[in-house]
């Protein structure tokens, strides 16, 4: 492979254009234009040239800007002195590498599943990114092109379709985590009579199928509340700074149980007897890493194994019933007993 020279190190040519001094301007110049709705002027680009060496006066630049507009998606808004210039929002920059197949194929499966989690605003920036990676691999013949439509995410459990979450209120919430900013919501809980305009300190988001929960507190009342987003209609953010309370983490609050899924703080000794081939797979994926498996004859094992005490694992127990006997402990079984008990009673109604 050969390394072409710098064109301060030596002249090379492309396509029959002289590559020059003038021409690395060209690209630091587009490198420092952001996507519209951000702009940037004449004025801060050549304060920022100048800080690489480049000293060239408003008026070339603005020439040059010109000039490259032919080419490149650039937009300028003339209602302004000094004008304003930006990409096109959705443009793609070929002045920058090509993408490859697992660049691409990165792409593909991060806006497949990670676009649920990606504030508003960062999506934005990453459209022309994911359609530029789509469009490489319907191109592409190499079979990894054919990757996103051969593999898929399933959630334990049906998951139900997410409720809609305002745009709006998603880009504000998002920005007051990112700046650490109070916001404004309007909110209807369950157990409001009428939708409330209120002020949230927000302290994190917590994504738990099917629903989005922003967590933090309330100006006006006590404690670390839930609030669902999707009961949000409007939102706006208040430009002061969130105060969090200082023994505040956000993994902590899950696990203390405030979502639901501990129990308790004590660990769970388990003791499981499971059907073949139901439960075999517990063979190879362990519950948790100091299980231990004795096998009792071709049709039944038993395991052993601690695992936190969670509204899950009684889920997980509940729902395996036909296919394993709980031998410890005895309170656990009896707990699992009764919550069958009274689906049956359900069921027989």
């Amino acid at each position: 492979m050969r390394q072409i020279m710098s064109p301060i190190s030596g002249p090379f040519t492309r396509k029959g254009y002289f590559m020059s001094n003038t021409a690395v301007r060209y690209l630091t110049m587009l490198r420092m234009v952001p996507r519209f709705p951000k702009t940037i002027t004449t004025t801060e680009l050549a304060e920022r040239l100048d800080g690489h060496g480049f000293e060239v006066t408003m008026r070339s630049i603005q020439r040059d800007l010109e000039k490259l507009s032919a080419d490149f998606p650039l937009l300028v808004d003339e209602s302004t002195r000094p004008f304003q210039w930006s990409f096109d929002r959705d443009a793609t920059m070929d002045i920058i590498p090509a993408l490859d197949l697992p660049a691409a194929l990165t792409f593909e499966l991060a806006r497949a599943y990670l676009s649920p989690m990606l504030p508003p605003r960062a999506l934005s920036h990453l459209k022309p990114h994911f359609d530029e990676a789509h469009r490489t691999l319907l191109r592409e013949k190499n079979p990894l092109g054919k990757w996103p439509d051969r593999v898929r995410v399933i959630n334990r459990g049906l998951g139900g379709r997410r409720p809609a979450i305002d745009a709006d209120v998603l880009e504000t919430v998002t920005e007051a985590l990112l700046r650490d900013f109070r916001c404004k919501l309007t909110y209807q809980a369950r157990n409001w009579p009428e939708p409330e305009v209120i002020i949230v300190h927000p302290l994190g988001l917590i994504f738990r199928d099917p629903n989005v929960y922003l967590i933090g507190t309330i100006e006006g009342r006590e404690g670390i509340r839930q609030l669902v987003l999707h009961r949000a209609t409007a939102g706006e953010l208040v430009e002061q700074p969130v105060e969090r309370p200082e023994d505040f983490e956000l993994d902590l609050y899950i696990h203390s149980g405030a979502m639901g899924i501990l129990k308790s703080n004590k660990p769970v000794y388990l003791r499981l007897r499971c059907d073949r081939p139901a439960l075999n797979h517990l063979v190879e994926s362990p519950l948790g890493f100091d299980q231990t498996t004795t096998e009792i004859d071709d049709n039944t094992f038993e395991i052993a194994v601690t695992v936190g005490d969670t509204q899950d694992l009684r889920w997980w127990l509940t729902a395996q019933a036909v296919h394993c006997d709980i031998l410890a402990p005895d309170w656990l079984r009896k707990e699992i007993e009764g919550i069958l008990a009274q689906g049956l009673g359900r069921v027989r109604q």
